[in-house]
């Protein structure tokens, strides 16, 4: 008899995790792979306080094309972050808003700058303030657009700024795969295009 028991036991484990694969398999999922680029560490002795601000209007980042196709999507997005010509890992699930300020600190910290906290506000803050980040389906076409604003502040006072937006559209061909392929991309162009040297240099922060 307890064998028994125990053979239903384990049948039942079995018939829950099944149907738990299949129902996670049905709910689609959207993922973004960050490509970093080379290593540098021209402001490796720079320190700064890294902020971010979703400015967004609308939050959501599915435009109502998109949502058609992505019926029940929860709203998180699977996060990868690939080294320079190195394949990428995923960090795990987030909003679309923890994956931008998650992807620029890593932009930041590639690049050398040492992040630091300040509760007297004397070191140089670089905001990142979100203004779009939207995934659409229009005409068949998938469309990606992103959009923010860098600002170098230093005692209350803007010392630089860059304002960078782009959009990448690509031809639906079949299922949802190219939405990851063109999600990924736009991002990885975004961040990757601000100027941070350029930034500093402009803010007279950087000299050398």
């Amino acid at each position: 008899m307890e064998k028994r028991n125990q053979r239903f036991a384990l049948t039942i484990l079995v018939i829950l995790f099944l149907t738990s694969i299949i129902s996670c398999s049905s709910i689609p999922c959207l993922e973004i792979n960050y490509q970093l680029p080379r290593r540098s560490d021209i402001l490796r002795k720079v320190q700064v306080v890294y902020e971010f601000d979703d400015a967004r209007r609308i939050r959501e980042v599915l435009g109502k094309g998109a949502k058609e196709d992505f019926e029940n999507f929860s709203g998180n997005i699977f996060f990868s972050v690939a080294r320079y010509n190195e394949p990428g890992f995923r960090i795990g699930l987030y909003k679309p808003s923890a994956i931008v300020k998650e992807g620029f600190k890593r932009r930041l910290e590639n690049i050398g700058l040492q992040l630091v906290q300040d509760q007297y506000n004397e070191k140089p803050r670089l905001l990142i303030v979100l203004n779009e980040f939207v995934l659409d389906l229009v005409d068949r076409k998938w469309v990606a657009k992103m959009s923010y604003e860098a600002r170098l502040l230093q005692n209350g006072k803007i010392l630089a700024t860059q304002t960078i937006s782009g959009k990448n559209v690509r031809l639906k061909i079949m299922g949802r795969g190219g939405a990851d392929t063109i999600l990924g991309e736009t991002f990885t162009d975004m961040v990757n295009k601000l100027d941070i040297e350029k930034l500093f240099r402009q803010a007279k922060l950087l000299y050398t």
